[in-house]
């Protein structure tokens, strides 16, 4: 366990280094853990909150669907990435990626603690807490799949950053051409009233 907490460690303040060192280690069996554990705490928060209320039977058939549906896009995410930074130029291994991807969920264990202390707020001020809570966990998030992809494929920063955000700029390109297909396909289409 104390190699565990020393990497969760070397992740919080070294953060290259760490995802450099996970994805050469391909230290899949840390991530599973790391993974799991961002997965539990939020949901161990939400159920202890909801303890007595009626909606809690379903508290866990809703964590096992997000379980399996963030494994799977764990999974795909490692395999999209990787094909497009080793065509960016990287080089790295898919399960590496895979690994040092699994820590980029450790901020989602911050939130709890921070969500306590923006509960505690006035009202004024709560509502506020949790958007900038919510934007500091997913700017942190991505910084670390930033660094992961970095640390495990050699890649400069803006190579890293453009790998990450290839994916979303193919889709907007697909769904572009698509728009652009259906509105002249349906110029063409005669109308008759």
């Amino acid at each position: 366990m104390g190699n565990f907490l020393e990497t969760i460690y070397d992740v919080l303040f070294k953060p290259r280094a760490a995802m450099e060192y996970i994805a050469e280690k391909k230290l899949t069996g840390q991530a599973l853990v790391m993974f799991t554990i961002g997965m539990l705490v939020p949901v161990w928060a939400i159920y202890t909150g909801m303890k007595g209320s009626p909606g809690v039977a379903a508290l866990g058939s809703m964590f096992a669907v997000q379980f399996i549906g963030s494994l799977f896009l764990w999974i795909l995410g490692a395999s999209v990435l990787n094909f497009i930074a080793e065509l960016a130029g990287g080089r790295g291994t898919a399960t590496g990626l895979f690994a040092a991807l699994g820590f980029s969920h450790l901020p989602r264990v911050v939130v709890i603690p921070l969500g306590v202390i923006a509960a505690l707020l006035p009202d004024s001020l709560s509502g506020v807490a949790f958007g900038i809570i919510g934007l500091i966990v997913a700017v942190w998030t991505l910084l670390l799949t930033v660094a992961a992809i970095r640390g495990s494929h050699g890649l400069s920063g803006s190579k890293a950053v453009l790998v990450l955000l290839a994916p979303l700029l193919a889709l907007i390109g697909v769904t572009i051409a698509a728009v652009i297909f259906l509105g002249s396909a349906l110029v063409q289409f005669p109308f008759h009233f």
